[in-house]
């Protein structure tokens, strides 16, 4: 409880996310210890632990906590920038990054869209869209990575839709002019991400 208001932690979609990593976590092994010792995995850790900050922030009496709240995710942002550059240029991309990378975006977007659509600052339609997404997603890259041994990376339709949802994330929390249409285009980008994804798996599954 957070100055009188349930702190969403234990809602559905944010443990589902929650699980889903420590899952990925022990499958992976004895893997871990060799790959999340480097720096762009550690600045992909950080920002996972942004999640609970947020959650603090967001849900406080203050005055500015929705503010203070998408400041949170404007770091997370920034890192998620900072790790991907680092892990580039210096050839330390690993499969450990591979998986906590877009599951810590995942954890973020999530968190941060569930939390404002209960205060009823996030479309109903939108949110349902994303979770629909992120879950055939992550249902189906868990398959592959169990089952078949091989992933499916970012893609450019994937960018897109994550800095889509960021843009409105953004434009809701503080009620910009523009929100439909952002919401839109993040929609959109969202289907367009989906559809790539599932046509990516099914190639996988076949050859």
């Amino acid at each position: 409880m957070f100055g009188g208001l349930d702190c969403p932690g234990n809602i559905l979609p944010i443990r589902f996310f929650k699980y889903y990593f420590c899952f990925i976590i022990v499958v992976l092994g004895k893997r871990i210890d060799v790959m999340i010792f480097n720096l762009p995995n550690m600045i992909t850790i950080a920002r996972i632990f942004l999640v609970p900050v947020f959650l603090v922030i967001f849900w406080s009496p203050s005055p500015n906590h929705v503010l203070l709240g998408m400041g949170v995710l404007g770091i997370a942002g920034i890192t998620d920038m900072i790790d991907g550059y680092v892990a580039r240029k210096y050839n330390l991309i690993t499969p450990l990054g591979k998986i906590l990378d877009p599951a810590a975006d995942k954890l973020i977007v999530i968190t941060v869209m569930t939390s404002l659509f209960l205060v009823g600052k996030f479309p109903l339609w939108l949110v349902g869209l994303i979770l629909a997404k992120e879950l055939v997603i992550a249902v189906g890259g868990s398959f592959l990575v169990l089952k078949e041994k091989i992933e499916i990376g970012a893609s450019i339709y994937g960018k897109a839709a994550t800095i889509s949802i960021y843009l409105a994330l953004f434009f809701y929390a503080f009620e910009i002019r523009g929100s439909t249409i952002i919401s839109v285009i993040a929609g959109f980008a969202s289907v367009l991400a989906l559809a790539n994804y599932i046509n990516s798996f099914i190639r996988r599954r076949v050859y």
